[in-house]
């Protein structure tokens, strides 16, 4: 492999600076085979469609490990074939859309210092914040349950996020719980009215 890149190289090189065409039989062979490698490669790459859109390129940047964004591409386009194949489901996409924003949290809890006591402050989230959370928790819920490939047990996470069956619900409900039940430390200012 190596000594027919270099090959090609040295030809490439000789033509390029003395107009001289040499004809190596390796060069050629290797040239022939390079354009239809790359054709398959562009034909397996459109097989995985994947909407451009602002949502599926966050949850496919979540799911990308090591930075390879193909994969997760593929990962997610697969689960949407598998939630497709459901009973009642038309639009996966659509599906999806639905079942992140209702997983999304409105705020969040930090924890500060008043004196020696720790307390919990409500803090609102902003939309790609809700988005993230809820993305992340679907993924662990996903990664519990017993289907065999990520693509099943992503597809019936979405699904069940829709039907409210889903622990990522349960962590937001009980997110918003404990920021309704500190509600009293929200820090607010009341000076900002417009007169």
């Amino acid at each position: 492999m190596a000594s027919t890149m270099l090959q090609s190289l040295r030809k490439s090189t000789v033509t390029a600076l003395f107009g001289i065409n040499r004809s190596f039989t390796t060069a050629a062979a290797a040239t022939t085979t390079t354009p239809t490698t790359t054709t398959n490669t562009i034909a397996s790459q459109s097989e995985t469609h994947v909407p451009n859109n602002e949502l599926v390129n966050q949850l496919v940047n979540t799911i990308m490990r090591d930075g390879k964004k193909a994969r997760a591409q593929r990962l997610v386009s697969d689960s949407m074939k598998w939630l497709q194949q459901k009973d009642d489901v038309t639009d996966p996409y659509e599906m999806l859309y639905d079942a992140i924003d209702s997983a999304s949290p409105l705020l969040k809890l930090t924890t500060t210092k008043k004196g020696s006591k720790a307390i919990h402050v409500p803090t609102p989230l902003r939309l790609r914040q809700r988005r993230r959370r809820a993305i992340v928790w679907m993924l662990e819920s996903a990664t519990k349950r017993p289907e065999k490939t990520f693509e099943q047990r992503f597809a019936t996470e979405v699904y069940e996020v829709n039907q409210g069956t889903s622990p990522a619900l349960q962590k937001k409900a009980q997110i918003h719980k404990q920021a309704l039940a500190n509600r009293a430390n929200a820090q607010v200012s009341y000076g900002t009215q417009s007169r």
